[in-house]
């Protein structure tokens, strides 16, 4: 009889072997990584980046200690972050991590599950059908509406837009799935001409070309005016936001929304950021007729604050995103309850629901509520701060959004380099209906008033170093 093989030490094995320490050692940078996110500076320092250059190397023919591997990560790799969790860091829409959902995001991946299929994840299908019905009331969505979870709303928009596509093909009688988009009926595309360019991205790989998308003049707020919209049909699709990604503003669902309707259109709605105002008292009139529409997509790392990567598309028409969608293969097994790759692109995917499911049982409805309006109300505490100033509201902005310039174009794009390279605060810039402007988002749970205040300071400094060289 042969004796069984000895076991083989393999580098793989012997990082397994360091689990303890190498976890050990995250936690700890991790904790002084937190702590200084308020006081740090937000952008990495030249000779920060100068260090990246250690990384790079031919391929490693041996390999490394893993603590000694972590360690170097941790020392180059913190110092070339940017603090965009940190509460003064007001670029793009970018929101931070809540604690509990850091936490659940750490456990998900320990647990390192993949959330394809009911069989391959019990605890992410059950999350995911329960956040589903969560999401669904706290939106005040139609009750049928189905959720998929993916990496943010530009994949989400696609997976929409997809279902649009896919429904009024089959309403038509056209079988896109044998006959593809070759000779198929043509299918118009309207919305306000201040969309996010994602939903552009989004109906090019869907294949659609700029010859059927037609994007309609809007008001300074960036809505859609209701006058411009043309005659639509059962092979149209309207495009509205919730929350333009400059100024805030959303459009006038309960006007524009029976029109399209009526006339047999899908109606989509880009809530990146603000479909979340649906959950706040004093906000919510701002979403009000959401629910007549057909398709709809948010991102929880931005308002909701759980970590990258997180997005949602909701759909009221369940087979249509289900079959635009599909997926077959011999080996794949049904679930009784939810298979979540039903409703994404990707098959294996991690497991989002997980971090989504403990902020929101942390927060409820209340809590999310409160969050939004504290986003709002220091919103408007920054717009008066600046209103007496020499810096000038553009468009009214609303939400948590401000939108403000100097004098001139020159004036605004020195004051955003300045304020960029200052490294107390960080917002970014946007052209906006002809005009260079300071774009300043809040979104970030740890950013309090006294924030604000320094932001405002440092907004003001900025522009009378400028003015006064003028």
């Amino acid at each position: 009889m042969h004796a069984p093989p000895s076991p083989v030490t393999t580098p793989a094995k012997r990082s397994a072997d360091d689990w303890v320490s190498l976890l050990d050692t995250a936690r700890t940078a991790a904790h002084h990584y937190l702590r200084n996110l308020d006081s740090g500076t937000i952008t990495p320092a030249s000779e920060d980046l100068a260090a990246l250059e250690h990384l790079v190397e031919s391929l490693p023919e041996s390999g490394t200690s893993a603590v000694g591997v972590l360690e170097q990560l941790i020392s180059i790799g913190s110092a070339n972050t940017v603090l965009s969790s940190g509460p003064n860091y007001y670029g793009f829409v970018t929101g931070g991590s809540l604690p509990i959902a850091l936490a659940a995001r750490w456990l998900s991946d320990t647990w390192d599950q993949n959330a394809a299929l009911e069989v391959m994840s019990p605890i992410s299908a059950r999350l995911e059908s329960i956040v589903q019905d969560w999401l669904v009331k706290l939106f005040g969505l139609p009750r049928e509406t189905v959720m998929g979870l993916v990496s943010g709303s530009s994949v989400a928009s696609l997976c929409a837009l997809a279902a649009a596509r896919q429904h009024i093909y089959q309403s038509v009688g056209w079988p896109i799935e044998k006959a593809g988009l070759q000779g198929a009926p043509l299918i118009e595309i309207y919305g306000p001409d201040s969309l996010h360019g994602s939903i552009e991205k989004a109906l090019r790989l869907l294949g659609f070309g700029l010859d059927q998308m037609h994007w309609l003049p809007t008001d300074a707020q960036g809505r859609l005016r209701a006058e411009t919209l043309p005659p639509l049909n059962p092979t149209s699709i309207l495009v509205l936001q919730a929350g333009q990604v400059c100024t805030g503003a959303f459009d006038d669902f309960l006007q524009l929304i029976p029109l399209a309707r009526a006339q047999g259109a899908w109606v989509h709605i880009d809530g990146a950021f603000g479909l979340w105002a649906a959950a706040s008292d004093h906000q919510q009139e701002l979403t009000g007729g959401i629910d007549l529409a057909d398709s709809w997509v948010v991102d929880a790392h931005k308002t909701l604050n759980v970590p990258y990567d997180s997005g949602l598309v909701f759909c009221r028409h369940a087979s249509a995103l289900e079959t635009a969608l599909s997926a077959s293969g011999s080996y794949l097994e049904a679930g009784s309850h939810r298979d979540g790759m039903a409703y994404t692109p990707e098959m294996s995917r991690r497991a989002r629901a997980i971090e989504l499911w403990a902020t929101i049982k942390t927060l409820g409805r209340v809590g999310i509520g409160e969050m939004i309006d504290q986003f709002c109300d220091l919103a408007d505490l920054l717009k008066t701060q600046l209103q007496s100033g020499p810096y000038t509201l553009v468009g009214n902005c609303g939400f948590n959004q401000v939108l403000v310039c100097l004098a001139t174009d020159d004036a605004t794009q020195e004051a955003l380099s300045k304020l960029q390279a200052s490294g107390e605060i960080w917002v970014s810039g946007a052209q906006w209906q002809g005009r260079s402007t300071i774009r300043i988002s809040i979104c970030n749970w740890r950013t309090e008033p006294r924030h604000i205040l320094k932001l405002a300071e440092v907004m003001r400094a900025t522009a009378d170093e400028i003015n006064h060289k003028l």
